[in-house]
């Protein structure tokens, strides 16, 4: 199936919504258990000044678990819509994350240098952020430039099916009880996904072949590694 690009932000108030009230703890939870095992695996003990970055944050589901796992790190969630920030900000206020701060910035402008983030992260995480850049090498060039050397990253997100028949089939798999809206976003983001073989040349295009692609399940693949 030739991929089909969606909108770079989601911006309107009842997608961002229903995306911010969805359940994706199970596939957040994988986010974490993969980034704890890894750090296990390489011998890296986070401190109190390391820096965590989750680039393309959303509404902050992964941010929220991250501040709170390791509670003595600082963590920045990134994201360029205000309106995903409002909800991740709102949830915030609630849960009192000292160590979880949000800023509103746009990846892109990070990838062609006309915004610099003050400092450099010793982790760098998304989920299901890549699949929403038109052109993927300007994720890759803005964790080149968000990331410190020897900086750990993970990365999750979506495969895109074979056919739209696939796409339908997952998506009906997956969220048949969710409202309509979700369903239409989730089915878009389907299309715009990548499969693995493309985000290993991907890689290879931006530099970062150290890092390893691997599939996880029917709807998902990790990107891991050290660079």
């Amino acid at each position: 199936m030739k991929r089909t690009p969606e909108p770079e932000l989601m911006q309107i108030p009842s997608q961002v919504k229903a995306y911010a009230d969805a359940d994706f703890s199970r596939s957040d939870s994988f986010v974490i258990a993969g980034l704890e095992k890894y750090l296990k695996k390489v011998g890296k003990i986070l401190n109190k000044n390391d820096l965590i970055l989750d680039v393309a944050c959303g509404p902050g589901n992964i941010s929220e678990r991250v501040a709170k796992n390791w509670p003595f790190v600082k963590v920045v969630g990134i994201d360029g819509s205000k309106e995903m920030l409002n909800e991740a900000e709102n949830k915030l206020s609630e849960n009192h994350s000292k160590n979880l701060s949000y800023e509103l910035i746009e990846i892109n402008s990070i990838a062609t240098g006309e915004i610099q983030f003050p400092f450099k992260a010793d982790v760098l995480v998304s989920n299901s952020a890549l699949h929403h850049f038109h052109d993927p090498l300007r994720f890759w060039d803005a964790l080149k430039k968000l990331g410190k050397t020897k900086c750990i990253h993970i990365h999750r997100d979506l495969i895109r099916p074979d056919s739209l028949e696939k796409a339908f089939e997952i998506k009906e798999k997956h969220l048949s009880n969710s409202p309509e809206i979700l369903k239409k976003d989730f089915y878009a983001s389907l299309k715009a996904s990548f499969t693995v073989d493309e985000v290993t040349q991907q890689l290879v295009d931006a530099g970062l072949s150290q890092l390893e692609v691997f599939q996880v399940d029917d709807l998902y693949f990790e990107i891991i590694g050290c660079i």
